[in-house]
C-alpha cells in the first residue's frame, strides 16, 4: 500500500454514508483537507449519539486516504484498514 504522501491531493472529494451507500459530499483544494474533516466531525456529532455515520476521504486519482467512523464506540479519521 503507498504511503498517504504518494497520493495525489490535487483534489480531495470526501463522500458520506448513513443508509448504506456512499454519496458525494464535497470536493476541495488540498490546502483544505483538515478543515473539512474537522466539518465531517462536527456533522457527525449533530447527527446524534448512537446513530451511524461514516466518511471516506479520497485522493484525485480515487483512492482511499482516511475514513471517519462513528460507531461501536468508534469515533474519529482513521487510516484505511
Amino acid at each position: 500500500m503507498a504511503a498517504i504522501t504518494d497520493k495525489d491531493f490535487s483534489r480531495v472529494q470526501f463522500k458520506v454514508n448513513v443508509a448504506g451507500s456512499w454519496a458525494n459530499l464535497v470536493n476541495c483544494p488540498a490546502a483544505r483537507f483538515d478543515e473539512v474533516k474537522a466539518a465531517c466531525a462536527t456533522l457527525a456529532s449533530a447527527h446524534g449519539p448512537g446513530l451511524s455515520i461514516k466518511f471516506k476521504a479520497l485522493d484525485a486519482d480515487g483512492g482511499l486516504l482516511e475514513i471517519f467512523e462513528s460507531r461501536n464506540c468508534i469515533t474519529g479519521w482513521h487510516p484505511p484498514r
